[in-house]
Protein backbone atom coordinates (compact mmCIF):
# COMPACT_ATOMS: atom_id res chain seq x y z
CA UNK A 1 0.00 0.00 0.00
CA UNK A 2 2.89 2.21 0.47
CA UNK A 3 2.83 3.29 -3.28
CA UNK A 4 -0.69 4.61 -2.66
CA UNK A 5 -0.05 8.66 -0.71
CA UNK A 6 -1.63 8.59 1.97
CA UNK A 7 -4.94 11.43 2.40
CA UNK A 8 -5.17 13.81 5.12
CA UNK A 9 -8.00 11.20 6.71
CA UNK A 10 -5.54 8.18 6.76
CA UNK A 11 -3.18 10.15 7.56
CA UNK A 12 -4.38 10.81 10.77
CA UNK A 13 -4.76 7.06 11.64
CA UNK A 14 -1.00 6.54 10.19
CA UNK A 15 0.30 9.28 12.68
CA UNK A 16 -1.63 8.04 15.55
CA UNK A 17 -0.43 4.70 15.29
CA UNK A 18 3.11 5.80 14.89
CA UNK A 19 2.72 7.86 18.43
CA UNK A 20 0.28 5.82 20.09
CA UNK A 21 0.61 2.21 18.77
CA UNK A 22 -0.57 0.06 21.93
CA UNK A 23 -3.55 2.43 22.83
CA UNK A 24 -6.72 1.40 21.90
CA UNK A 25 -8.48 3.93 19.15
CA UNK A 26 -12.02 2.02 19.14
CA UNK A 27 -13.84 -0.18 20.91
CA UNK A 28 -17.06 -1.74 19.15
CA UNK A 29 -19.04 -3.53 21.74
CA UNK A 30 -21.34 -5.45 19.42
CA UNK A 31 -18.30 -7.15 17.81
CA UNK A 32 -17.03 -7.61 21.15
CA UNK A 33 -13.80 -5.77 19.81
CA UNK A 34 -11.21 -3.42 20.90
CA UNK A 35 -8.75 -1.99 18.52
CA UNK A 36 -5.42 -0.71 18.71
CA UNK A 37 -3.84 1.85 16.90
CA UNK A 38 -1.64 -0.33 14.95
CA UNK A 39 -3.99 -3.02 14.64
CA UNK A 40 -6.54 -0.42 13.38
CA UNK A 41 -3.89 0.90 10.94
CA UNK A 42 -2.68 -2.55 9.69
CA UNK A 43 -6.45 -3.76 9.35
CA UNK A 44 -7.28 -0.53 7.50
CA UNK A 45 -4.54 -1.10 4.97
CA UNK A 46 -5.11 -5.27 4.36
CA UNK A 47 -8.91 -3.29 3.45
CA UNK A 48 -7.90 -0.89 1.00
CA UNK A 49 -5.64 -3.33 -0.63
CA UNK A 50 -8.69 -5.74 -0.67
CA UNK A 51 -10.43 -2.91 -2.04
CA UNK A 52 -8.16 -1.95 -4.48
CA UNK A 53 -8.31 -5.38 -5.96
CA UNK A 54 -11.66 -4.64 -6.84
CA UNK A 55 -11.45 -1.50 -8.17
CA UNK A 56 -9.45 1.96 -9.09
CA UNK A 57 -8.15 4.77 -7.31
CA UNK A 58 -10.71 7.62 -7.46
CA UNK A 59 -13.52 5.59 -8.07
CA UNK A 60 -16.68 6.04 -5.41
CA UNK A 61 -17.76 3.45 -2.80
CA UNK A 62 -20.95 3.42 -1.55
CA UNK A 63 -20.75 1.71 2.18
CA UNK A 64 -24.41 0.48 3.52
CA UNK A 65 -23.59 -0.25 7.37
CA UNK A 66 -24.47 0.96 10.96
CA UNK A 67 -22.08 2.52 13.48
CA UNK A 68 -19.04 -0.29 14.29
CA UNK A 69 -15.58 -1.54 13.41
CA UNK A 70 -16.67 -2.08 10.07
CA UNK A 71 -18.23 1.16 8.82
CA UNK A 72 -14.86 2.77 10.57
CA UNK A 73 -12.91 0.28 8.53
CA UNK A 74 -14.57 1.13 5.29
CA UNK A 75 -14.07 4.85 6.01
CA UNK A 76 -10.63 4.92 6.65
CA UNK A 77 -9.45 2.25 4.27
CA UNK A 78 -11.30 4.57 1.39
CA UNK A 79 -9.01 7.45 2.18
CA UNK A 80 -6.11 5.17 2.07
CA UNK A 81 -6.73 3.33 -1.29
CA UNK A 82 -7.58 6.85 -2.59
CA UNK A 83 -10.66 6.01 -2.88
CA UNK A 84 -14.35 8.33 -2.06
CA UNK A 85 -16.34 6.78 0.25
CA UNK A 86 -20.11 7.46 0.14
CA UNK A 87 -21.91 6.71 3.62
CA UNK A 88 -25.74 5.59 2.89
CA UNK A 89 -28.13 6.32 5.89
CA UNK A 90 -29.23 2.98 6.75
CA UNK A 91 -32.06 4.65 8.69
CA UNK A 92 -33.28 6.12 5.60
CA UNK A 93 -36.07 3.95 3.08
CA UNK A 94 -35.09 2.24 0.07
CA UNK A 95 -36.39 4.71 -2.50
CA UNK A 96 -34.11 7.66 -1.06
CA UNK A 97 -30.99 5.07 -0.86
CA UNK A 98 -31.49 5.05 -4.08
CA UNK A 99 -31.96 8.71 -5.19
CA UNK A 100 -28.33 9.05 -3.79
CA UNK A 101 -26.91 6.17 -5.88
CA UNK A 102 -28.26 7.77 -8.60
CA UNK A 103 -26.21 10.90 -7.54
CA UNK A 104 -22.57 9.38 -6.57
CA UNK A 105 -22.65 6.89 -9.07
CA UNK A 106 -20.52 4.46 -6.81
CA UNK A 107 -18.56 1.81 -8.60
CA UNK A 108 -19.19 -0.54 -5.46
CA UNK A 109 -21.97 -1.06 -2.89
CA UNK A 110 -20.35 -2.20 0.45
CA UNK A 111 -23.45 -4.26 2.61
CA UNK A 112 -22.96 -4.59 6.56
CA UNK A 113 -24.43 -8.18 6.96
CA UNK A 114 -28.02 -7.71 8.43
CA UNK A 115 -28.84 -5.31 6.12
CA UNK A 116 -29.21 -7.03 2.35
CA UNK A 117 -32.74 -6.47 2.45
CA UNK A 118 -32.61 -2.94 2.62
CA UNK A 119 -29.53 -2.97 0.04
CA UNK A 120 -31.86 -5.37 -2.08
CA UNK A 121 -34.58 -2.83 -2.21
CA UNK A 122 -32.35 -0.15 -2.79
CA UNK A 123 -31.05 -1.65 -5.70
CA UNK A 124 -34.25 -2.18 -7.05
CA UNK A 125 -35.14 1.39 -7.04
CA UNK A 126 -31.39 2.00 -8.48
CA UNK A 127 -32.18 1.49 -12.95
CA UNK A 128 -28.40 0.20 -13.26
CA UNK A 129 -28.13 -3.35 -13.36
CA UNK A 130 -25.30 -5.29 -11.36
CA UNK A 131 -21.86 -6.68 -12.26
CA UNK A 132 -21.64 -9.92 -10.63
CA UNK A 133 -21.63 -10.52 -6.15
CA UNK A 134 -18.40 -11.37 -4.95
CA UNK A 135 -17.63 -10.88 -1.42
CA UNK A 136 -19.50 -9.76 1.56
CA UNK A 137 -18.47 -6.43 3.41
CA UNK A 138 -17.27 -8.43 6.79
CA UNK A 139 -14.72 -10.62 5.03
CA UNK A 140 -13.49 -8.09 2.87
CA UNK A 141 -13.02 -5.21 4.78
CA UNK A 142 -11.72 -7.35 8.24
CA UNK A 143 -10.16 -10.22 6.27
CA UNK A 144 -11.07 -13.99 7.12
CA UNK A 145 -10.41 -14.53 10.72
CA UNK A 146 -10.34 -10.75 11.47
CA UNK A 147 -13.97 -11.22 12.60
CA UNK A 148 -15.00 -11.13 16.24
CA UNK A 149 -16.95 -14.30 16.67
CA UNK A 150 -20.62 -13.63 16.80
CA UNK A 151 -20.21 -10.70 14.22
CA UNK A 152 -21.63 -12.48 11.70
CA UNK A 153 -19.24 -13.76 9.19
CA UNK A 154 -21.33 -15.33 6.51
CA UNK A 155 -20.54 -14.70 2.68
CA UNK A 156 -23.11 -11.58 1.98
CA UNK A 157 -22.33 -10.12 -1.42
CA UNK A 158 -20.62 -7.33 -2.26
CA UNK A 159 -22.45 -5.52 -5.18
CA UNK A 160 -20.83 -4.12 -7.72
CA UNK A 161 -22.21 -1.38 -9.94
CA UNK A 162 -21.01 0.52 -13.47
CA UNK A 163 -18.73 3.27 -12.62
CA UNK A 164 -19.54 6.65 -14.32
CA UNK A 165 -17.35 9.48 -15.28
CA UNK A 166 -16.15 11.48 -12.35
CA UNK A 167 -13.14 13.91 -11.05
CA UNK A 168 -12.30 12.92 -7.55
CA UNK A 169 -8.93 14.56 -7.75
CA UNK A 170 -9.48 16.21 -4.03
CA UNK A 171 -12.71 14.56 -2.70
CA UNK A 172 -12.58 12.20 0.32
CA UNK A 173 -15.78 11.42 0.81
CA UNK A 174 -19.87 12.49 0.12
CA UNK A 175 -21.95 13.15 2.94
CA UNK A 176 -25.85 13.15 1.81
CA UNK A 177 -28.07 15.82 2.92
CA UNK A 178 -31.51 17.04 2.36
CA UNK A 179 -31.98 20.10 -0.47
CA UNK A 180 -34.62 22.85 -0.53
CA UNK A 181 -36.29 20.36 -2.49
CA UNK A 182 -35.99 17.43 0.10
CA UNK A 183 -34.50 15.81 -2.34
CA UNK A 184 -30.76 14.26 -1.56
CA UNK A 185 -27.37 16.40 -1.70
CA UNK A 186 -24.41 14.94 -1.82
CA UNK A 187 -22.08 17.58 -0.18
CA UNK A 188 -18.05 16.59 -1.45
CA UNK A 189 -15.91 16.94 1.64
CA UNK A 190 -12.00 16.77 0.96
CA UNK A 191 -9.37 15.57 3.14
CA UNK A 192 -8.37 19.11 3.92
CA UNK A 193 -11.64 19.84 5.11
CA UNK A 194 -11.66 16.37 7.47
CA UNK A 195 -8.46 17.37 8.94
CA UNK A 196 -8.80 20.71 9.94
CA UNK A 197 -12.61 19.86 11.38
CA UNK A 198 -10.63 17.70 13.10
CA UNK A 199 -7.95 19.33 14.60
CA UNK A 200 -10.14 22.25 15.51
CA UNK A 201 -12.34 20.14 17.45
CA UNK A 202 -9.77 19.19 19.26
CA UNK A 203 -8.47 22.23 20.13
CA UNK A 204 -11.80 23.54 20.69
CA UNK A 205 -12.50 20.66 23.40
CA UNK A 206 -8.96 20.25 24.55
CA UNK A 207 -9.12 16.75 23.83
CA UNK A 208 -5.73 14.43 24.60
CA UNK A 209 -5.09 10.62 24.30
CA UNK A 210 -6.91 10.15 27.39
CA UNK A 211 -10.45 10.92 26.15
CA UNK A 212 -12.82 9.02 24.59
CA UNK A 213 -16.52 9.94 23.37
CA UNK A 214 -19.46 7.55 22.12
CA UNK A 215 -20.05 7.22 18.60
CA UNK A 216 -24.05 7.47 19.07
CA UNK A 217 -24.16 9.97 15.87
CA UNK A 218 -24.12 8.34 12.32
CA UNK A 219 -21.04 7.55 10.76
CA UNK A 220 -22.77 8.61 7.73
CA UNK A 221 -23.52 12.43 9.12
CA UNK A 222 -20.40 14.85 9.55
CA UNK A 223 -21.12 14.52 13.38
CA UNK A 224 -19.77 10.96 13.26
CA UNK A 225 -17.61 10.67 10.22
CA UNK A 226 -15.66 13.83 11.06
CA UNK A 227 -16.56 15.39 14.43
CA UNK A 228 -16.05 12.48 16.77
CA UNK A 229 -13.60 9.59 14.65
CA UNK A 230 -11.44 11.95 12.56
CA UNK A 231 -11.20 14.45 16.32
CA UNK A 232 -10.47 11.24 18.39
CA UNK A 233 -7.91 9.43 15.94
CA UNK A 234 -6.13 13.66 15.62
CA UNK A 235 -5.98 13.71 19.33
CA UNK A 236 -4.64 9.92 20.25
CA UNK A 237 -8.21 9.02 21.99
CA UNK A 238 -10.77 6.94 21.32
CA UNK A 239 -14.13 6.19 20.28
CA UNK A 240 -16.85 3.47 21.54
CA UNK A 241 -19.13 2.98 18.60
CA UNK A 242 -22.93 2.58 19.45
CA UNK A 243 -25.09 1.24 16.42
CA UNK A 244 -28.27 2.74 17.71
CA UNK A 245 -28.95 4.88 19.76
CA UNK A 246 -31.37 5.06 23.81
CA UNK A 247 -30.66 7.60 26.52
CA UNK A 248 -30.28 4.83 28.57
CA UNK A 249 -27.71 2.68 25.97
CA UNK A 250 -25.98 5.99 25.93
CA UNK A 251 -25.39 6.91 29.63
CA UNK A 252 -24.58 3.12 30.25
CA UNK A 253 -21.77 3.38 27.25
CA UNK A 254 -20.52 6.66 29.22
CA UNK A 255 -21.09 5.17 32.45
CA UNK A 256 -19.15 1.52 31.28
CA UNK A 257 -16.43 2.65 29.37
CA UNK A 258 -15.19 5.77 30.85
CA UNK A 259 -16.17 8.43 27.98
CA UNK A 260 -15.38 11.60 28.55
CA UNK A 261 -17.24 14.24 25.83
CA UNK A 262 -20.32 13.79 23.93
CA UNK A 263 -21.47 15.32 20.54
CA UNK A 264 -25.24 15.74 20.65
CA UNK A 265 -28.14 17.41 18.70
CA UNK A 266 -30.09 19.72 21.27
CA UNK A 267 -33.17 17.25 21.07
CA UNK A 268 -31.62 14.87 22.94
CA UNK A 269 -30.74 16.41 26.24
CA UNK A 270 -34.65 16.10 26.50
CA UNK A 271 -33.65 12.16 26.53
CA UNK A 272 -31.12 11.94 28.75
CA UNK A 273 -33.13 14.89 31.34
CA UNK A 274 -35.59 11.97 31.83
CA UNK A 275 -32.67 9.13 32.97
CA UNK A 276 -31.70 9.42 36.52
CA UNK A 277 -27.85 8.17 35.33
CA UNK A 278 -27.74 11.25 34.06
CA UNK A 279 -25.84 13.01 36.76
CA UNK A 280 -22.35 13.63 37.90
CA UNK A 281 -22.41 10.70 40.21
CA UNK A 282 -23.42 8.86 37.56
CA UNK A 283 -20.98 9.75 34.80
CA UNK A 284 -17.86 11.19 36.79
CA UNK A 285 -15.34 10.95 33.77
CA UNK A 286 -17.69 12.78 31.95
CA UNK A 287 -16.09 16.49 31.33
CA UNK A 288 -17.32 17.66 28.24
CA UNK A 289 -20.00 18.42 25.79
CA UNK A 290 -20.04 19.77 22.25
CA UNK A 291 -24.08 20.95 20.73
CA UNK A 292 -25.71 22.14 17.38
CA UNK A 293 -27.78 22.23 14.55
CA UNK A 294 -30.93 23.45 16.28
CA UNK A 295 -31.67 25.92 19.41
CA UNK A 296 -31.55 24.14 23.00
CA UNK A 297 -33.99 25.67 25.59
CA UNK A 298 -32.35 27.76 28.32
CA UNK A 299 -34.71 26.04 30.55
CA UNK A 300 -32.88 22.53 29.37
CA UNK A 301 -29.47 23.52 29.34
CA UNK A 302 -30.41 25.25 32.92
CA UNK A 303 -31.11 21.69 34.18
CA UNK A 304 -27.99 20.20 32.30
CA UNK A 305 -25.83 22.11 34.19
CA UNK A 306 -28.07 21.50 37.73
CA UNK A 307 -27.53 17.87 36.77
CA UNK A 308 -23.89 17.84 35.94
CA UNK A 309 -22.46 20.93 37.11
CA UNK A 310 -18.68 20.27 35.66
CA UNK A 311 -19.83 19.72 32.12
CA UNK A 312 -18.46 22.40 29.66
CA UNK A 313 -20.60 22.79 27.30
CA UNK A 314 -19.88 24.49 23.65
CA UNK A 315 -22.90 25.26 21.41
CA UNK A 316 -20.84 25.04 17.58
CA UNK A 317 -21.88 26.51 14.57
CA UNK A 318 -21.31 24.45 11.72
CA UNK A 319 -22.82 22.45 8.40
CA UNK A 320 -22.47 19.64 6.16
CA UNK A 321 -21.18 22.07 3.96
CA UNK A 322 -18.49 23.74 6.32
CA UNK A 323 -17.77 20.57 9.12
CA UNK A 324 -15.09 22.70 11.06
CA UNK A 325 -16.66 24.76 13.96
CA UNK A 326 -18.03 28.58 12.49
CA UNK A 327 -18.35 29.96 15.88
CA UNK A 328 -18.62 28.45 19.06
CA UNK A 329 -20.16 29.64 22.03
CA UNK A 330 -18.57 28.57 25.69
CA UNK A 331 -19.81 28.51 29.38
CA UNK A 332 -18.11 31.69 29.95
CA UNK A 333 -20.02 33.72 27.55
CA UNK A 334 -23.32 31.95 27.72
CA UNK A 335 -25.05 33.72 30.28
CA UNK A 336 -24.34 36.76 28.55
CA UNK A 337 -25.33 36.26 25.14
CA UNK A 338 -28.40 33.82 25.46
CA UNK A 339 -29.60 32.92 22.35
CA UNK A 340 -25.95 33.52 20.62
CA UNK A 341 -23.74 30.50 18.82
CA UNK A 342 -21.13 32.61 19.65
CA UNK A 343 -17.94 34.50 17.76
CA UNK A 344 -16.23 33.26 15.03
CA UNK A 345 -13.06 30.49 15.96
CA UNK A 346 -9.82 31.45 14.91
CA UNK A 347 -9.27 31.40 11.36
CA UNK A 348 -13.31 31.77 10.26
CA UNK A 349 -14.70 35.09 9.26
CA UNK A 350 -18.15 35.95 9.53
CA UNK A 351 -20.46 38.50 8.13
CA UNK A 352 -23.82 39.35 8.10
CA UNK A 353 -24.91 41.56 4.34
CA UNK A 354 -27.62 42.36 2.68
CA UNK A 355 -29.08 41.32 -0.65
CA UNK A 356 -26.23 43.17 -2.42
CA UNK A 357 -23.64 41.71 -0.32
CA UNK A 358 -22.88 44.87 2.10
CA UNK A 359 -22.10 43.88 5.77
CA UNK A 360 -25.36 45.14 7.53
CA UNK A 361 -25.39 47.71 10.60
CA UNK A 362 -24.54 45.81 13.78
CA UNK A 363 -27.67 44.75 15.42
CA UNK A 364 -29.49 44.45 11.73
CA UNK A 365 -30.48 41.31 10.43
CA UNK A 366 -28.79 40.04 7.38
CA UNK A 367 -27.75 36.94 5.47
CA UNK A 368 -24.62 34.90 7.06
CA UNK A 369 -21.63 35.14 4.75
CA UNK A 370 -18.54 32.60 5.92
CA UNK A 371 -15.13 32.70 5.16
CA UNK A 372 -13.08 29.12 6.05
CA UNK A 373 -10.99 27.04 4.41
CA UNK A 374 -13.31 24.26 5.92
CA UNK A 375 -15.39 24.97 2.48
CA UNK A 376 -16.79 22.04 0.58
CA UNK A 377 -15.53 22.17 -2.81
CA UNK A 378 -18.88 22.22 -3.99
CA UNK A 379 -21.62 19.44 -4.42
CA UNK A 380 -21.72 16.36 -6.42
CA UNK A 381 -23.93 16.48 -9.50
CA UNK A 382 -22.18 20.09 -10.56
CA UNK A 383 -24.12 22.34 -8.37
CA UNK A 384 -22.19 24.99 -7.32
CA UNK A 385 -22.14 26.86 -3.77
CA UNK A 386 -23.58 29.81 -2.98
CA UNK A 387 -20.09 32.29 -3.04
CA UNK A 388 -21.12 36.07 -3.43
CA UNK A 389 -19.09 38.50 -5.20
CA UNK A 390 -16.37 38.43 -2.59
CA UNK A 391 -15.71 34.76 -2.25
CA UNK A 392 -18.22 34.25 1.22
CA UNK A 393 -20.28 31.77 1.17
CA UNK A 394 -23.76 32.13 2.05
CA UNK A 395 -24.95 29.38 4.61
CA UNK A 396 -28.64 30.06 4.02
CA UNK A 397 -29.00 31.33 7.70
CA UNK A 398 -30.19 34.37 8.49
CA UNK A 399 -28.40 36.03 11.87
CA UNK A 400 -27.59 39.51 13.93
CA UNK A 401 -24.03 40.14 15.16
CA UNK A 402 -23.81 42.14 17.88
CA UNK A 403 -21.03 44.71 18.86
CA UNK A 404 -18.47 42.27 20.50
CA UNK A 405 -19.12 39.98 17.76
CA UNK A 406 -21.62 37.45 19.14
CA UNK A 407 -23.84 35.85 16.33
CA UNK A 408 -27.71 34.77 16.83
CA UNK A 409 -29.25 32.95 14.50
CA UNK A 410 -32.52 34.49 13.41
CA UNK A 411 -33.81 31.33 10.97
CA UNK A 412 -33.50 30.23 7.36
CA UNK A 413 -33.92 32.62 4.71
CA UNK A 414 -36.21 30.11 2.85
CA UNK A 415 -38.19 29.72 6.30
CA UNK A 416 -39.32 33.55 6.78
CA UNK A 417 -42.62 34.56 6.91
CA UNK A 418 -44.48 37.64 5.92
CA UNK A 419 -47.24 38.85 7.98
CA UNK A 420 -49.13 42.18 6.68
CA UNK A 421 -46.05 42.91 4.95
CA UNK A 422 -43.51 42.59 7.96
CA UNK A 423 -41.18 39.97 7.97
CA UNK A 424 -41.03 37.46 10.67
CA UNK A 425 -38.30 35.03 11.41
CA UNK A 426 -39.35 31.69 12.93
CA UNK A 427 -35.79 31.06 15.04
CA UNK A 428 -36.65 34.53 16.28
CA UNK A 429 -40.18 33.43 17.69
CA UNK A 430 -38.72 30.19 18.67
CA UNK A 431 -35.74 31.71 20.97
CA UNK A 432 -38.55 34.39 22.37
CA UNK A 433 -40.75 31.01 23.68
CA UNK A 434 -37.73 29.31 24.78
CA UNK A 435 -36.67 32.52 26.82
CA UNK A 436 -39.80 32.29 28.66
CA UNK A 437 -38.73 29.62 30.76
CA UNK A 438 -42.07 28.44 29.75
CA UNK A 439 -41.46 24.88 27.05
CA UNK A 440 -38.92 22.72 26.73
CA UNK A 441 -38.50 22.56 22.91
CA UNK A 442 -40.68 24.56 20.60
CA UNK A 443 -41.19 24.93 16.09
CA UNK A 444 -42.72 27.75 14.76
CA UNK A 445 -44.89 27.40 11.04
CA UNK A 446 -46.83 29.62 9.40
CA UNK A 447 -50.55 28.86 8.73
CA UNK A 448 -52.03 30.64 5.94
CA UNK A 449 -54.41 33.44 6.38
CA UNK A 450 -56.49 35.42 3.85
CA UNK A 451 -56.08 38.72 5.96
CA UNK A 452 -52.59 38.74 6.53
CA UNK A 453 -50.86 36.53 4.05
CA UNK A 454 -49.30 34.50 7.16
CA UNK A 455 -50.04 33.71 10.78
CA UNK A 456 -47.80 32.61 13.54
CA UNK A 457 -48.44 29.08 14.58
CA UNK A 458 -46.22 27.38 17.26
CA UNK A 459 -46.17 24.07 18.64
CA UNK A 460 -44.49 23.36 21.85
CA UNK A 461 -43.36 20.98 24.49
CA UNK A 462 -44.37 21.90 27.97
CA UNK A 463 -41.43 22.73 31.04
CA UNK A 464 -40.35 20.09 32.98
CA UNK A 465 -39.73 16.75 31.75
CA UNK A 466 -43.75 15.74 30.41
CA UNK A 467 -44.58 12.40 30.09
CA UNK A 468 -44.51 10.79 26.23
CA UNK A 469 -47.86 9.99 26.99
CA UNK A 470 -49.67 13.24 28.43
CA UNK A 471 -47.65 16.66 27.63
CA UNK A 472 -49.37 18.29 30.06
CA UNK A 473 -49.89 21.98 29.50
CA UNK A 474 -48.91 25.31 28.87
CA UNK A 475 -49.96 29.08 29.78
CA UNK A 476 -50.92 29.77 26.22
CA UNK A 477 -51.17 33.73 26.98
CA UNK A 478 -48.40 33.91 29.07
CA UNK A 479 -46.15 32.66 25.50
CA UNK A 480 -48.42 34.69 23.62
CA UNK A 481 -47.01 38.11 25.91
CA UNK A 482 -43.25 36.71 25.97
CA UNK A 483 -43.51 37.03 22.13
CA UNK A 484 -45.00 40.16 22.07
CA UNK A 485 -41.91 41.46 24.82
CA UNK A 486 -38.95 40.01 22.56
CA UNK A 487 -40.41 40.17 19.35
CA UNK A 488 -43.57 42.40 18.88
CA UNK A 489 -47.63 41.86 18.40
CA UNK A 490 -47.31 40.98 14.91
CA UNK A 491 -45.36 37.40 15.54
CA UNK A 492 -47.56 36.35 18.56
CA UNK A 493 -48.78 32.68 17.39
CA UNK A 494 -52.21 32.50 16.57
CA UNK A 495 -52.44 29.03 17.42
CA UNK A 496 -50.33 26.90 19.56
CA UNK A 497 -50.35 22.96 19.83
CA UNK A 498 -49.04 21.54 23.05
CA UNK A 499 -47.48 17.77 22.38
CA UNK A 500 -45.27 15.45 24.70
CA UNK A 501 -42.12 15.38 22.09
CA UNK A 502 -42.06 17.47 18.81
CA UNK A 503 -41.97 15.46 15.42
CA UNK A 504 -38.03 15.71 14.62
CA UNK A 505 -36.49 14.18 11.18
CA UNK A 506 -33.48 11.33 11.68
CA UNK A 507 -30.76 13.98 12.26
CA UNK A 508 -33.22 15.91 15.19
CA UNK A 509 -34.23 18.44 13.09
CA UNK A 510 -37.99 19.68 13.47
CA UNK A 511 -39.77 17.61 10.97
CA UNK A 512 -41.33 20.36 9.35
CA UNK A 513 -44.04 18.49 7.19
CA UNK A 514 -45.56 16.11 10.32
CA UNK A 515 -45.68 19.82 12.12
CA UNK A 516 -47.94 21.07 8.96
CA UNK A 517 -49.68 18.04 9.84
CA UNK A 518 -49.96 18.37 13.04
CA UNK A 519 -51.43 22.04 12.35
CA UNK A 520 -53.67 20.83 9.56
Amino acid sequence: MNEVPLRPFARLLADGAARHGDRVALVDPVLGAEVTYEGLRATVDDAASRLLGQVRTGDRVAVLARNGLEQAVAALACSRAGLVHVGLPASDPADRLAAVLRVAGPRLLLVQPGLDDLAGATLGAYPCGLEGAVLSTAPVLLGQGRVPAGAGSAVRPWLALPPLPQDAAVVHSLIATSGSTGDPRLVRLSGAMVDLAARSYTSLLGLGPDDRTPVHLPMWWVSGHVTQLASALASGGSVVTMPGWSPHDLIDVVARHGATWLDLVPTLWHGLLREDGFSAQGLPTLRAAVFGGAPAAPAVLAQVRRRLPGLALLDAYAMSEVPAPITCLRDADAAGHPGSVGRAVPGVQVQVVDEAGRPVPTGETGAVAVRTSALTPGYEGGDRLALDAEGRFRTGDLGVLDGAGFLSLTGRAADRMIRGGVTIHPAEVERALLASGLVLAAAVMPVESRLHGDDVAAVVVPAGVPDICDPGTVDVAALRAAVRARVGGHAVPVRVVVVAELPRTPNGKPDRAALRRLLG
